[in-house]
């Protein structure tokens, strides 16, 4: 059996409502607002056809359709959630809400994770994501102090690409990591791009 990664305490799923709160409350509000300006229109249109009236008519629509969107992309989102990380000898493994899995090998030359470590406001300790570079559809995965150590340490035993990046100086500052294969990175340009913070 595989060490698991997974923050598992009080926190953990107030962080992930907190995640999940922009794009939650934003299918709502699009919805709502669009809905409120198509039957503006529709009045408009019913009393006084007018190109003004189609364009709001269309514009409603357009804002109902986002809100759409927003709805089915969070619910792929929350399918494709990590329930849990292993750490296995010969690499990682991420098992998602609705049972699929995703793996990588130590050896793979196409590896690619960051992890994120950012000090939040009122919460004691550091929330620590996994951001699985190979799949966009897969939500940061949020890893326990241990479990990132274990990744760490496990990584520059394999001989792994392990960068740091900083944001600032002060001791609260948000740290980033870069983990990639030896082997990519030797053929990619000898200064790597430091992640932005807004990727998870």
């Amino acid at each position: 059996m595989g060490v698991s990664l997974t923050r598992d305490d009080a926190d953990a799923e107030r962080l992930r409502r907190r995640m999940e709160l922009p794009a939650e409350v934003g299918r709502y509000v699009l919805v709502m607002l669009g809905a409120v300006i198509a039957a503006a229109a529709s009045g408009l249109w019913i009393t006084r056809p007018s190109v003004l009236a189609d364009g709001l008519l269309v514009f409603g629509a357009l804002l109902i359709l986002l809100g759409v969107v927003q709805h089915l992309l969070l619910k792929r989102d929350r399918a494709h959630w990590p329930d849990q990380a292993y750490l296995w000898a010969d690499g990682l493994e991420l098992v998602l809400h609705n049972g699929e899995i995703r793996a990588t090998s130590w050896t793979d030359p196409k590896l690619a994770l960051d992890i994120y470590l950012r000090p939040l406001r009122g919460v004691p300790n550091e929330e620590i994501l996994l951001v699985w570079k190979s799949d966009a559809h897969v939500p940061p995965c949020q890893l326990s102090v241990e479990g990132f150590e274990r990744i760490r340490e496990t990584a520059i035993a394999h001989g792994l690409e392990f960068a740091e990046f900083r944001d600032g100086n002060r001791k609260r500052s948000m740290r980033a990591y870069e983990i990639r294969s030896a082997r990519s990175q030797a053929t990619s340009s000898s200064s790597p791009a430091r992640p932005s913070p807004s990727d998870p």
